[in-house]
């Protein structure tokens, strides 16, 4: 699977949820998330965990730029019966990275997740993740992405090109 992504801090979150609010479809949805990033040789793996118990295993790789950029990923679904096996072999295996835990506010406008989060120990921060259709290239993308930076009143210099264990290590 293919998105543009960019990331960038908020500086006044309030006036950041009414704009999502307003271009979203949908209403918008809270959900709690515990990410358990493992070492790898390769782009990201992190093991989501919800609060349901359930959990998504998630590999994705980007370039830490900041700015619209492809993002590739895939993703599985684990029901909540082998998290823990799934977590603690990869454990054993790969060793952990870190962890990121947040509250994501989640809006959809048209072919764009609208992320606004707050990361424990980070602040708050949103992500547009534009979700490239098969026969979308990547401008495309892009172009979508640009123009919800400026609806959204995303400034360059809020953007930022790491993930957020990137930026937790770099505290520590």
């Amino acid at each position: 699977m293919r998105n543009i992504e960019i990331k960038a801090v908020i500086r006044d979150i309030e006036h950041t949820i009414s704009k999502a609010t307003e271009l979203s479809d949908t209403a918008q949805t809270e959900i709690k998330q515990h990410d358990i990033f493992f070492k790898t040789k390769e782009g990201r793996l992190k093991l989501r965990k919800f609060k349901d118990g359930t959990a998504e295993l998630i590999l994705y790789k980007r370039p830490d730029v900041s700015g619209p950029k492809l993002s590739t990923y895939d993703k599985v679904s684990l029901n909540s019966d082998i998290v823990e096996s799934i977590g603690s072999i990869l454990t054993q295996s790969n060793g952990i990275l870190g962890v990121v835990k947040k509250t994501r506010l989640l809006f959809i406008a048209g072919q764009t997740r609208i992320h606004i989060d707050k990361v424990d120990g980070l602040g708050n921060f949103i992500e547009l993740e534009v979700v490239l259709k098969e026969d979308q290239d990547i401008i495309t993308g892009q172009k979508i992405a640009d123009d919800l930076m400026q609806t959204l009143f995303i400034k360059k210099d809020d953007l930022i090109a790491e993930a957020y264990i990137d930026l937790l290590k770099s505290k520590t």
